[in-house]
């Protein structure tokens, strides 16, 4: 038996509820957060090969903004929404981490 001073919670779900033991990590975790449609973001580490947009550019949805490689792979982002480019975060030949903002939105 656990000599831990732990003390069971209820943990609700969609589901239903349940009595259970919460971790830390689960406790202290972020929320989730609906992705801002505005913000492209790289969604892996990798490479930019080109940029197809510069500020000020009014694209429609499913415009090429960018190319990326990663993995030894040539990705394409596309626009999802229509609108007009506040701001391009990147330039061909850089390198990104994950999360990093490429392109934003007005």
């Amino acid at each position: 038996m656990s000599n831990r001073h732990e003390a069971f919670e209820q943990l609700v779900t969609p589901d239903g509820s349940y009595t259970t033991l919460l971790s830390a990590k689960y406790k202290n975790r972020t929320a989730w957060q609906k992705k801002d449609p505005r913000k492209i973001v790289s969604f892996i580490p990798g490479t930019i090969m080109t940029v197809d947009v510069k500020p000020g550019d009014t694209v429609k949805e499913g415009d090429i903004l960018l190319t990326f490689k990663a993995m030894k792979m040539h990705n394409t982002y596309r626009s999802p929404i229509a609108g007009r480019i506040a701001q391009v975060c990147v330039g061909a030949g850089d390198s990104v981490p994950k999360g990093e903002l490429l392109i934003e939105f007005e």
